[in-house]
């Protein structure tokens, strides 16, 4: 009987994954994508749309990737490179004003956030005045790191180290942007991991202890040097191959897709689907997974098939694994993971240029809470105009809800569009003094989209280690936005280095051992 890998979950993570097994494999060897809903591609949708005579995009989820020179960050470049998506490219320069324009909702008025020294020199606007005072009091304030404690909140880190001001007017605006979540409950070493390693072990504060941070990130690094090297290379080759694509890339702060982010997993989907040994079931639910008694593992689904697997890749939410795998109680990362409801509303105006300054959008911070119910709102004509093409129009994305929304519009199950789309009108009314009506508004809201990674997440991650190998006789593996970071550049890389580099393709009949969480767990250790 052939082998067979069976990858749970069609989002970004559960298709690269697919995408880096048909890579590797030889045709005899089967590859199962298997996704509950029709539908393949996760939380990455794109939706074009028509109003008034125009025809514009509205994305519902990512919207950018970041450019750079870190493993994320050309994971998918790479990706992007390997399914010929390079034409579709539409790239945002670094000298463009949405690149260098960030703001913050502050005191009722946009604060644009310093970019560099010449920012800096023109001075600070009110929200981030509170930045240099923090700075001075994190060199001033002698070591008060809580004793015998592994972790604390962003909010403590922040205020115990640099003021509160500046978790209340800066630091909890970003973690609203990328976690939808309150830094009274996110996880301090999890997503300041420098910073704490620097107050942790230090003597001096965290400014002047990073640079022993950067010494260890120096010998923690060296390690993978063989790897690093041979990355390097291909990345050379794919270079000198396409030089007009990596240039412009070179060039741009970030990017997206000229139809949206939908054009990368529609990418990988019609690769997936020319692979004579990849198979898709979509519109499954897993209902169970399970050891067989030939030991191998087994998929079970909602119509009552019966798949084997010599191994699993699970992608699925965590809270899914409760359904799937029954008793979870052991594993304290699925028992204590929240996930935020996100509401995001497209508004679209037949004017162009209609916003009061000109950048990438904005972001609310806690000490605007109370004047707002929106988490931010991206200017998306601002920032991607190609995407607009020759339409005279001006996209804006409202994002509601997060640490609040229970608060702001009760029960999500409950809530209507209505209220959602009204109240992100009212956000760009109130906030930047928009009057006129839109041509088109659309609600969507994301129910349990993004993982919280909270207070003790990095024990209950090397928790889950531990756990994932006692599942399935070690046939099962995970990967997806729970574990590492939930962007879209940190899932397509942690599924290439679980493919790639731990998953011991050649002794498929054999149990793997390989949780997928080895290498994620190796970047919170640091060489004494």
């Amino acid at each position: 009987m052939a082998a067979t890998i069976s990858v749970l979950g069609g989002g970004i993570s559960g298709l690269s994954a697919a995408w880096y097994l048909s890579q590797r494999l030889p045709p005899t060897v089967k590859v199962q994508l298997i996704e509950g809903s029709s539908r393949l591609g996760g939380w990455v949708r794109s939706e074009i749309r028509q109003a008034g005579g125009a025809s514009f995009l509205a994305e519902k989820g990512p919207r950018t990737l970041r450019t750079g020179s870190s493993r994320e960050a050309l994971a998918v470049l790479e990706l992007v490179d390997d399914l010929d998506l390079r034409s579709q490219v539409v790239a945002v320069s670094k000298m463009s004003a949405a690149a260098r324009n960030r703001y913050i909702y502050f005191n009722g008025e946009l604060n644009c956030m310093p970019s560099g020294l010449a920012s800096l020199l023109t001075g600070l606007p009110p929200a981030v005045r509170c930045l240099p005072r923090g700075i001075f009091h994190d060199l001033i304030t002698p070591k008060n790191t809580p004793e015998g404690s592994p972790d604390e909140s962003v909010h403590s880190f922040v205020s115990r180290r640099f003021g509160e001001e500046v978790d209340d007017n800066l630091a909890s605006a970003v973690m609203h942007g990328i976690y939808a979540a309150d830094t009274k409950e996110l996880s301090a070493r999890a997503l300041l991991y420098p910073f704490w390693l620097a107050d942790h072990t230090g003597k001096t504060g965290v400014i002047r202890g990073l640079r022993r941070v950067a010494k260890l990130s120096r010998a923690n690094s060296a390690r993978f040097s063989v790897r690093d090297s041979m990355e390097r290379q291909d990345n050379e080759s794919r270079r000198a191959k396409a030089p007009e694509f990596w240039e412009m890339i070179d060039e741009a702060s970030m990017y997206s897709f000229r139809n949206g982010m939908q054009t990368l997993t529609e990418g990988l989907v019609s690769k997936l689907r020319l692979r004579p040994n990849v198979e898709i079931i979509a519109g499954q639910a897993v209902t169970k997974i399970q050891q067989g008694t030939d030991g191998m593992a087994e998929v079970v689904l909602a119509d009552g098939q019966i798949l084997s697997a010599n191994h699993i890749i699970n992608t699925l939410p965590l809270h899914c694994l409760r359904d799937i795998l029954g008793d979870v109680r052991q594993s304290s990362l699925v028992e204590n993971t929240p996930y935020a409801d996100v509401a995001v509303v497209n508004v679209t105006y037949l004017a162009k240029q209609i916003e009061p300054v000109d950048g990438f959008g904005y972001l609310v911070p806690r000490a605007s809470a109370g004047d707002s119910k929106a988490l931010g709102v991206v200017f998306d004509s601002r920032a991607l105009p190609a995407q607009d093409g020759d339409a005279g129009i001006s996209r804006l994305t409202v994002m509601l809800g997060g640490p609040r929304f229970k608060s702001i519009f009760g029960d999500p199950d409950s809530v209507s569009s209505t209220v959602l789309e009204d109240a992100a009108l009212e956000t760009i009314r109130n906030q930047l003094g928009i009057q006129m009506a839109p041509a088109d508004v659309d609600a969507t809201l994301g129910r349990r989209c993004i993982p919280s990674y909270t207070v003790g997440y990095v024990d209950r991650l090397k928790n889950m280690h531990e756990w994932v190998k006692s599942q399935l006789n070690g046939r099962m593996s995970v990967a997806g936005a729970a574990y590492g970071g939930p962007a879209v550049p940190q899932c397509i890389l942690n599924t290439r280095d679980l493919v790639n580099r731990h998953l011991n393709l050649d002794a498929l009949d054999t149990p793997q051992n390989v949780t997928g969480l080895e290498e994620i767990i190796s970047n919170f250790e640091y060489i004494k």
